[in-house]
């Protein structure tokens, strides 16, 4: 094969590759993102909740019933309270798993874990970027 052609084929090849990754990229970022957002809520226990977003307005034990409940209410960034739900079995209470994100009424209950952490965005953990003031 001559330099030439060596070149023209890697070449072609990068384009490929290039235009593989331009198209793909936003869903593999998307999926990337959802998994990263599923673990999150899979693992929070409350402490992590409030180490995360601080003193809940609201913190009450159900122990009198089984499963044990918690409920976890928070301020998010806009000053709107959040109602987080955990339970756990009465055999191990120490197990709290996540159960429900909600407002406080019941009446709007965030179900995919998107919305879940875009209510609540301190429980990512990541710090938010936010524009800088201009002087």
């Amino acid at each position: 094969m001559k330099p030439t052609n060596k070149i023209v084929a890697g070449a072609i090849a990068l384009a490929v590759v290039v235009v593989t990754v331009l198209v793909k990229g936003p869903s593999w970022q998307k999926r990337t993102q959802e998994r990263h957002q599923k673990s999150i809520l899979a693992n929070l226990t409350p402490e992590q909740a409030v180490a995360l977003c601080g003193r809940p307005i609201l913190d009450e034990i159900q122990a009198s019933q089984s499963p044990v409940t918690r409920r976890l209410v928070m301020r998010n960034d806009y000053a709107l309270a959040v109602e987080l739900d955990f339970a756990a079995a009465a055999s191990e209470p120490q197990k709290w798993r996540l159960a429900e994100v909600q407002d406080p009424s019941g009446e709007i209950k965030y179900q995919s874990p998107a919305s879940q952490i875009g209510v609540l965005p301190c429980l990512d953990g990541k710090p938010e970027k936010k524009p800088d003031p201009k002087p």
